[in-house]
């Protein structure tokens, strides 16, 4: 493994200083010089590329920051560049983005919206990508190796004064109002006396009235700062070429942009902001919820559950915008879609899912075999059941008396739910009209614990499934049937290696097929390391029409039974019962 690169702290007389800015850039044409890096092998390219994802992908960098809203995106190709100001656009005056010796190519205007509106304001920023010749001519998308890169982030700092009354940017930004991250190639390198690498180099322009004295002080929060982001900017430079591809894939079936919304709204009208914990990292603070997690009374770590519940709450509820058939309601003014014969929570555990739902004026309720601390605390109170499922007798009764074992057209929910995880689809596919979403956590077969390594969807019944619509397959695996594609989407790679949870979705994508469901999957924003969650909305007869559905629905009904019958031959211990809670097991 090579060692990591050491920043080099840099005076205000370091070479190759930048060109002072105009007044119409920054509001402090100096440049303060404050570290540099020995790139690690890449290209020019590659940095661009780094900067574009920074630049678009802020919340990577920083966990103070939720998101970043591109306002405006141009190359210069394209056009005349256009002035933004977040409320409209107007032609940039002549000669605004100049820097002297420097090639303007692309210009993206972005606003960052805060993780923490009640202490930090949103903040709009200009993002504009230069390159500089020291050799042949080049362009941004094909530099040569002589080729210097320039990635100014420009603060408003203007448009900042008139919204807070303040200029200088909130604290998830560097106190500075430019930062400089620049590609020195190999001839221009001052990291090293072996000129056989480029080096990376971050500047900044002080905030008005503001002075900077270099090297920094090492206990300066810039100095921090800008190692970590030049150590940043290097290590994911080398992995893109190397061919880098994410491991996950996020924000697949609901857009990320609407859950944080609803994720916020939920947060801040369930909870308040504390006092601080005692911690090694100074001014954090963690939000807690008021009724919830100071006076939790379960065994379990309220920091975690409590936000985890108010996600996956967020999240099923921009799911629900995306469904059909859905009633429209209305609460607090607010519309909202939600499933017509409600929700199920099997296995609802402490309830907060539930509370959490009935409260935000969605109609369901949660059951579980044991009763809860905190179910009697809640206010106003959700609708909680205390009841022992067998899924067996239930299913078995379904199939005698052709009823349907929850309401017409409810969505069921397996948060967690232990060994009830394997039984959901059953009971969905004996449920007209019904939807699910399963988070699998512990492992459990239909009967008895889930102990494979590696498990295979077998090729015969893959072969048997009816054809859909025509996909392109983009990199996933040629020999994957196209009805598994959204489940292999969200992580190609991941599925390759062998483990007993990476089995397990596959066994549950498979239960999911014979269910009658196009399994769907998504790895939820949940501070969980068992986070994906497994989705089943559509009906694998949809994909070829109506006039299969009479034809899928007799196929899943003989699956059902198929599948009791083996449940039932085992008998015994080796069937199915319900598990006697031990230890922290179901306290969640």
């Amino acid at each position: 493994m090579a060692p990591i690169q050491q920043p080099l702290p840099l005076s205000a007389d370091a070479p190759y200083p930048l060109p002072p800015l105009s007044s119409s850039l920054s509001s402090s044409p100096s440049w303060t010089p404050v570290h540099s890096i020995l790139a690690s092998p890449y290209p020019l390219e590659c940095f661009i590329k780094t900067l574009e994802e920074l630049v678009h992908f802020p919340e990577r960098s920083s966990s103070t920051i939720l998101r970043a809203e591109i306002l405006l995106e141009q190359n210069v190709e394209d056009g005349p560049l256009i002035a933004g100001n977040g409320k409209g656009k107007e032609r940039a005056v002549e000669g605004q983005f100049d820097v002297e010796g420097y090639v303007l190519r692309r210009r993206i205007r972005r606003k960052i919206l805060p993780k923490r509106p009640q202490f930090d304001n949103s903040m709009e920023q200009e993002c504009l990508f230069y390159t500089c010749s020291h050799g042949s001519t080049s362009t941004l998308d094909s530099p040569d190796d002589s080729e210097e890169a320039l990635v100014l982030l420009l603060v408003d700092l203007d448009l900042l004064e008139r919204e807070t009354g303040r200029r200088e940017p909130p604290y998830y930004h560097p106190q500075v109002s430019t930062l400089a991250f620049r590609y020195l190639p190999s001839a221009l390198s001052a990291v090293t006396d072996s000129p056989s690498s480029a080096t990376l180099r971050m500047d900044v322009v002080a905030l008005p009235n503001d002075s900077l004295r270099t090297p920094l002080d090492p206990q300066n929060r810039l100095f921090r700062t800008s190692i970590a982001l030049l150590r940043s900017i290097d290590k994911v430079s080398k992995g893109f070429s190397t061919g880098y591809e994410k491991r996950v894939n996020h924000d697949l079936l609901v857009p990320k942009e609407r859950v944080q919304d609803v994720y916020q709204r939920l947060k801040s009208k369930y909870s308040r902001v504390i006092a601080s914990i005692d911690d090694p990292s100074p001014r954090i603070t963690f939000p807690r919820f008021l009724a919830h997690a100071e006076t939790w009374h379960e065994r379990t770590d309220p920091t975690k559950h409590v936000f985890e519940d108010v996600a996956i709450c967020a999240w099923l509820i921009c799911l629900w915008e995306k469904m059909d058939p859905l009633k429209v309601s209305e609460k607090d003014g607010l519309e909202r879609a939600e499933p017509e014969g409600g929700f199920v929570d099997v296995g609802c555990g402490n309830g907060l899912l539930v509370y959490l739902l009935n409260s935000e004026g969605y109609k369901g309720y949660g059951l579980d075999l044991r009763a809860r601390k905190s179910w009697a605390l809640y206010s106003p109170t959700p609708d909680l059941r205390l009841t022992s499922l067998s899924p067996p007798t239930i299913l078995r009764s379904s199939l005698s008396n052709s009823t349907s074992p929850f309401p017409v057209n409810s969505f069921l929910i397996g948060n967690h739910a232990d060994e009830l995880t394997p039984w959901i689809p059953l009971f969905a596919a004996l449920t007209p009209g019904s939807a699910w979403l399963n988070i699998p956590c512990c492992l459990h077969e239909l009967t008895g614990r889930f102990e494979t390594k590696t498990y295979s969807i077998p090729q015969q019944y893959l072969d048997s499934l009816p054809p859909p619509p025509p996909r392109s397959p983009d990199s996933l695996p040629i020999d994957t049937h196209p009805l598994l594609y959204p489940f292999y989407h969200p992580s190609p790679s991941y599925l390759n290696e062998s483990s007993r949870y990476n089995s397990y979705q596959l066994f549950l994508a498979h239960l999911s097929l014979l269910c009658g469901f196009l399994p769907e999957r998504e790895a939820l924003r949940i501070p969980s390391t068992k986070n994906f969650g497994l989705v089943g909305r559509k009906r694998l007869w949809e994909l070829t029409g109506e006039g299969n559905r009479e034809e899928g629905e007799k196929s899943v009904r003989e699956e059902v039974e198929r599948l009791l019958e083996e449940v039932e031959r085992k008998g015994g211990n080796e069937g199915w019962k319900a598990r006697t809670p031990e230890g922290k097991a179901g306290e969640h």
